[in-house]
């Protein structure tokens, strides 16, 4: 450092860079053997623990999703037990941290299932759950399929309900909040209720709402069939008239 402070060809610009790597360098040497290694490992090994959703039963997963093995993050490559992974799981059983996989691949497991349900798109788990995926709104969503008990309406890019065949369409109509709650309505897991206007809306939120209210909070068209109510208000509109 001393020799190329005092080199007077040395451009200043150059001098300088070449300082501070040779600074970088000597700071790095003084760093004791093994610090990274250490370091990763710590970071690997966080979360390293099983987690019980019934500690006394001895069952694992969390209080939202019964599951025998914790995701690991990529944006902080910690583990947990919710919700999704990226590219890798550990099995709460043999704390093996693994590619993500329907089984354990340890031979201590001996092929343990990680969950009943295991979805190699979203990488997702759901051990008590009847759940199915839907390769068109690219999500796994409660319920127990296409054709079964739901359909996929490609207008609204939706999963909606058989009763729902007939209602009417809004193009990505679900891809926005429940007017009431605020929720996002495309990867809620609630029921949804369909209004004759187009728009939608949790059913829990519906009935709530419908106890005070009788039109749409966003367009505030009628949710339903007012004739009765109409014949009632002019009944008493002609009451006050004569």
């Amino acid at each position: 450092m001393r020799k190329v402070s005092s080199d007077p060809i040395l451009d200043p610009r150059r001098k300088a860079y070449l300082m501070q790597n040779l600074m970088t360098r000597s700071a790095q040497q003084k760093l004791p053997q093994g610090s990274e290694s250490d370091e990763s490992d710590s970071e690997r090994l966080h979360g390293c623990s099983p987690l019980f959703r019934d500690e006394d039963k001895q069952i694992f997963g969390c209080e939202h999703y019964k599951r025998n093995c914790k995701l690991r993050a990529a944006c902080c490559q910690k583990l947990f037990t919710c919700r999704k992974a990226t590219t890798e799981m550990m099995c709460m059983n043999c704390l093996k941290v693994q590619p993500v996989g329907p089984v354990c691949s340890t031979p201590f497991c001996n092929g343990l299932s990680m969950a009943k349900y295991c979805c190699s798109y979203c990488k997702f788990f759901d051990d008590e759950r009847t759940v199915y995926h839907c390769p068109f709104c690219n999500l796994c969503r409660l319920g127990q399929g296409l054709g079964i008990v739901f359909f996929n309406c490609m207008t609204c890019n939706y999963c909606l309900g058989i009763k729902l065949l007939d209602h009417k369409c809004r193009e990505k109509g679900l891809e926005t909040n429940c007017p009431i709650c605020c929720d996002f309505l495309f990867t809620s897991s609630a029921a949804v209720k369909a209004l004759p206007c187009g728009y939608f809306m949790h059913s829990a939120c519906f009935q709530a709402y419908a106890c005070t209210h009788y039109i749409c909070p966003i367009c505030s068209k009628s949710m339903g069939d007012m004739s009765v109510s109409d014949c009632f208000f002019i009944y008493l509109h002609l009451n006050s008239i004569y």
